[in-house]
């Protein structure tokens, strides 16, 4: 007989609802191949109605147009902090909860505690162990790129991740 996996649902509320509802937007627009432009018709669809049980509100609808408003510069900032990982190679869950993850740090001044523990239990719940490591140490990356850039200390410091051992990430499999 073949192993069942056991995941704990859990019934979230308030923002950490409202992170998961924007996971399903970016998730369902992922899987669609839409262009940005799409993804703001598709939020706005999901605002009232929903294939989950509440629609899209305030928090989440946040996450999403702020996601549509900068994603190359958040998606550069993932790719920079994921030097061995191109976004195109991840897990379409794990992807969309580095967006997530990478909004809150970078535009919604979210604190990075919050920001890894929120993430690392929706990776936990919707992609596996393995997500929670990867997601974690990308996010905590993109909050030390994020610290360099405005202590001043500018771009000097930064190594190029892509020729450095210095940054080793978790692996992680599709």
């Amino acid at each position: 007989m073949g192993q069942t996996q056991n995941h704990r649902v859990t019934q979230r509320k308030g923002r950490s609802k409202q992170r998961q509802r924007a996971l399903d937007v970016l998730f369902e627009a992922d899987c669609k191949d839409l262009q940005i432009t799409d993804l703001v018709d598709l939020l706005a669809a999901r605002q009232t109605l929903s294939t989950a049980q509440q629609p899209i509100q305030a928090y989440g609808t946040q996450i999403v147009e702020t996601y549509a408003a900068s994603h190359d510069d958040i998606d550069s900032m993932i790719e920079a902090a994921s030097p061995a990982w191109a976004l195109s190679r991840m897990s379409m869950v794990d992807r969309n909860l580095l967006r997530i993850g990478a909004t809150e740090l970078m535009y919604l001044n979210v604190d990075l505690p919050i920001v890894v523990k929120e993430i690392a239990n929706l990776a936990r719940e919707f992609s596996g162990d393995k997500a929670v490591s990867f997601t974690m140490g990308i996010l905590n990356r993109i909050d030390e790129i994020r610290s360099l850039e405005t202590s001043g200390e500018g771009n000097a410091n930064l190594v190029d991740a892509s020729t450095s051992d210095e940054f080793n990430l978790p692996s992680h499999q599709d």
